[in-house]
């Protein structure tokens, strides 16, 4: 019994020693020269992704403008067409009124006609009652004497006085009449010029109100035609962002390229002689989560997606040596650990994406299995805190389901 407890000391030390030598033989293996470097690959790609993150958001301001302007455009059209309307419905009522304003005149002198045929009438009426009052008079004179004489019976005698009166008295009686007439008209006529008045004024009021439109109409014009050139000024720049855009992107992928292989060149160095191995003994990284938001092969997905609150910490999956810990433009924060050779004979690594917040590992340092990572995110390229996870067996995506415990 004694000698199994130190046959399991020994082991125990020999574990601890070994674990210190894998440190000390990374960074043996990693000599000043190549750490200067990797630096300089690693500044090379972070000011690449710098201009990528200020292209982006010159990109992002630059759409947001462009909606903004659409939206400025599209709300202009609308007030256009209601001013259209607008200005169509006046220009319907102007021509309704002229058309009044016409018939109204043409009344006016229909009743003009009317009033200078009846004043024509009056004018012979009284002509006519002059005539009989001077023929009357020279019966007074003498006239009557003759005519006296032609009576033939007693009748005759008598009535003519009531005769002669009743002459009198039906002149006046139908000139009354014709003044009654003729000032009737001239009412009628004034009630016509005051009514062509007020639609002359109503005609004002809307030819006032029609320029009015027009103006208005000549300012969301050029507001329009200012909101037209602002689009076409954003979607150059946009054509124009969206190419240096490229370049950069091209340029970055690049140095991220050359930055990955030299590392992995490095560190596919340091597992020839470290000897890394790697027990698949896997834990999923998180303690706890709502659902798996992603399937791995979904679409093309090349990991799994676990939904979680923003700020749950992530831990690494087993031992091993982070080799990635920075800022992608798909991944966001992540980082990635090679966990080296099975005894199936495959290596293995693992990469967590989109943490909130650069990790609190760097590249280079050796992991144990458990150890805090980083925190669920939505940074890069990513829709809503969750944590992607990859697995990766000789550098080839695999389904991580298959080596840790999960639940749907």
């Amino acid at each position: 019994m004694h000698k199994l407890k130190n046959s399991w000391r020994k082991a125990v030390s020999l574990g601890l020693s070994l674990a210190m030598a894998c440190t000390l033989l990374f960074s043996a293996a990693l000599p000043a020269g190549a750490d200067d470097k990797l630096d300089e690959l690693l500044e090379h790609k972070n000011q690449l992704q710098d201009q990528l993150n200020q292209i982006n958001q010159k990109i992002q301001d630059n759409e947001a403008g462009l909606a903004d302007a659409e939206a400025q455009r599209d709300l202009l059209e609308q007030q256009g067409e209601i001013l259209r309307q607008q200005i169509e419905l006046i220009g319907t009522q102007i021509s309704d009124v002229n058309t009044q304003i016409a018939n109204k005149q043409q009344e006016i002198d229909q009743k003009q006609q009317d009033i200078d045929d009846k004043q024509a009438q009056i004018d012979q009426r009284w002509s006519d009652f002059k005539l009989r009052m001077k023929a009357m008079q020279r019966l007074n004179d003498g006239g009557s004497i003759a005519l006296l004489s032609s009576i033939t019976n007693l009748y005759e005698l008598l009535s003519f006085p009531k005769t002669l009166e009743d002459i009198y008295n039906k002149d006046e009686e139908v000139l009354a009449e014709m003044d009654g007439e003729y000032d009737e008209l001239n009412n009628q006529k004034q009630q016509l010029e005051n009514d062509r008045t007020e639609l002359e004024a109503s005609l004002a009021t809307l030819n006032d109100l029609g320029s009015q439109l027009d103006g208005k109409q000549n300012e969301l014009n050029a507001n329009l035609e200012q909101t037209n050139a602002q689009i076409d000024q954003a979607e150059a720049m946009q054509e124009t962002l969206t190419a240096e855009q490229q370049q950069v992107q091209q340029a970055f992928n690049e140095a991220a390229d050359a930055y990955d292989a030299y590392l992995q060149q490095s560190l596919k160095e340091y597992d020839n002689q470290a000897q890394i191995h790697c027990s698949l003994n896997f834990i999923n990284p998180l303690n706890s989560y709502k659902y798996i938001s992603c399937y791995f092969g979904d679409g093309g997905h090349g990991g799994t997606d676990f939904a979680a609150p923003g700020g749950t910490e992530i831990h690494a999956m087993a031992d091993g040596v982070v080799t990635n810990a920075t800022y992608h433009w798909s991944y966001g924060y992540y980082v990635m650990i090679t966990h080296g050779r099975a005894d199936d004979g495959n290596t293995y690594a693992t990469l967590y994406a989109h943490m909130n917040s650069a990790p609190v590992v760097s590249v280079g340092q050796t992991v144990t299995q458990g150890q805090l990572l980083g925190y669920v995110g939505t940074t890069g390229n990513s829709t809503g805190n969750h944590l992607h996870l990859e697995m990766r067996v000789n550098g080839v995506r695999s389904n991580v389901l298959n080596y840790i415990s999960y639940h749907k």
